[in-house]
């Protein structure tokens, strides 16, 4: 499936879009508007060919904090590639992204985090070292297998009745 990015600051073109999770689909009908209007962000949709949204995404600057010599050296363990020589490091912070329940499981989500990559080298920023996301976890469902499965790794531990995981994939 061929799928087009577009970016969009009115989320009313969401209106008949649903994801299956109903906070989820209840936040962006009714309260995403609100969120797009007072955070620094930029949201995308995906369209399929005949213009249909698949999913969309939220992306919004962060910063994530390394805070003592055993956190870096437990990132390094993972990532050697990094040289981290700062405490804080700029991140791309995932805030939503959610794909159309009648297309999730056929590699629409992988193709999002795909063109969230993209993005982040289109911005030519060399001091954007991370993406990250709170993958959103309950009983009844769990991001936190498709965020690893797109080469995210916990970002701290996962506590039990948590409904995040701080997660975060090094860029380069």
């Amino acid at each position: 499936m061929q799928l087009f990015r577009e970016s969009f600051t009115d989320a009313s073109i969401l209106s008949e879009f649903t994801c299956g999770l109903q906070e989820m689909d209840d936040f962006i009908h009714h309260n995403l508007q609100s969120f797009l209007d007072t955070k620094p962000c930029n949201a995308y949709c995906l369209k399929d060919a005949t213009e249909t949204i698949v999913a969309f995404f939220v992306l919004q600057p962060e910063m994530i904090s390394i805070v003592d010599d055993d956190a870096k050296e437990d990132i390094q363990l993972i990532h050697p590639n990094i040289q981290l020589e700062t405490i804080e490091y700029k991140t791309m912070e995932i805030e939503y992204l959610a794909v159309s329940k009648n297309l999730q499981r056929q590699g629409i989500g992988t193709e999002c985090i795909a063109q969230i990559m993209r993005i982040a080298q289109e911005m030519q920023d060399t001091d954007l070292f991370f993406l990250t996301a709170d993958a959103f976890k309950t009983g009844e469902y769990s991001a936190v297998p498709f965020y690893r499965k797109c080469g995210f790794d916990a970002l701290d531990i996962a506590a039990p009745g948590r409904r995040v995981l701080p997660m975060y994939k090094p860029l380069y």
